[in-house]
């Protein structure tokens, strides 16, 4: 309290406070504020996690972030598929829809006779995928070849046993990679076209019965 306070009455002290004269002078630390950058995440001396975001600062909850990611992949069902079987995963994953959901939609499509335009598009899917894995693998060979002499170095086992292919053919491997990359490009675009048609005519097909499409 400042010394001309000294001995004044509490009642006095507030009549001066409130016609603005400030009675107490107040000596102490100022915190520094730290300047956090977006993303930051810090532990406060109370144990509690923040983020800094944009303008503001998020407490995290690790078990609530946990279980708000969980919920994103849900059924349109309500089944959370983090908490359902391994199969939900799997045909969560391809079709967006759990187990006992892909099973009763199939069973409609079967009904209705929409069945096998759906299936054929979901295999020529797959193996239109699995086709370009090949065509990078072939790409990867010529590559490799247009940039070596020809000579392989391959590690054979976990023991790290290396074993060296001296003077290999370049010139007729090279030859017959481009070839096979040729039929390669040849058989997707074989296999794009017949996705196409199957895909119209199922959704053309959904539609007139009313049928989610799921593609």
């Amino acid at each position: 309290m400042d010394k001309k306070y000294k001995g004044k009455s509490n009642i006095s002290i507030v009549q001066d406070y409130l016609s603005g004269t400030r009675p107490f002078v107040q000596v102490g630390y100022i915190p520094k504020k730290i300047k956090r950058s977006v993303g930051e995440e810090w532990q406060g001396s109370d144990g509690i996690t923040w983020r800094q975001e944009v303008g503001y600062k998020k407490r995290i909850n690790e078990q609530a972030d946990i279980i708000h990611d969980a919920i994103k992949e849900k059924c349109k069902c309500g089944q959370i598929i983090k908490w359902g079987s391994k199969r939900d995963k799997i045909f969560f994953n391809r079709t967006g829809l759990c187990e006992n959901c892909i099973i009763d939609y199939e069973t409609k499509l079967r009904i209705v006779g929409i069945y096998p335009y759906y299936e054929t598009y979901k295999m020529v899917s797959f193996e239109i995928g699995y086709t370009k894995d090949i065509k990078e693998k072939l790409t990867d060979v010529i590559r490799f070849f247009n940039k070596n002499s020809g000579d392989v170095e391959m590690i054979c086992n976990s023991e790290g046993f290396i074993e060296r292919w001296k003077d290999t053919n370049k010139n007729e491997i090279l030859e017959e990679t481009k070839k096979d990359l040729k039929l390669i490009h040849k058989r997707i675009a074989g296999l794009i076209k017949i996705k196409n048609e199957v895909k119209k005519k199922y959704k053309e097909s959904a539609k007139k019965y009313n049928l989610e499409v799921y593609v």
